[in-house]
């Protein structure tokens, strides 16, 4: 059983590294030492924790694609794909 004394991260864990690029829109992730954080700049909100990048990576894409609009199950399928490659295309440069 975890001490209840002790909360959140050990401490001196505070060290981030931030990744920032304009094909990923309104989200940035954070690369900590345990996981990479998915941040909303808009909201300034952390929108998950991900164990790695290419799971982060499909995370934005998912938020990406949230608008008010009705798609057709083959169009959304369609345009997620698109939206998720052109992010990871970005990381395979």
């Amino acid at each position: 059983m975890a001490n209840p004394n002790f909360k959140g991260r050990p401490k001196g864990s505070g060290k981030s590294t931030f990744i920032e690029d304009p094909i990923m829109g309104d989200f940035k992730i954070a690369i900590d030492e345990y996981s990479f954080n998915v941040i909303d700049t808009v909201k300034t909100k952390t929108v998950g924790f991900y164990t790695t990048l290419p799971e982060a990576v499909l995370a934005i894409a998912k938020h990406q694609m949230l608008e008010d609009r009705t798609y057709q199950l083959t169009e959304y399928a369609e345009q997620f794909k698109q939206t998720h490659l052109k992010l990871k295309e970005a990381i395979l440069k």
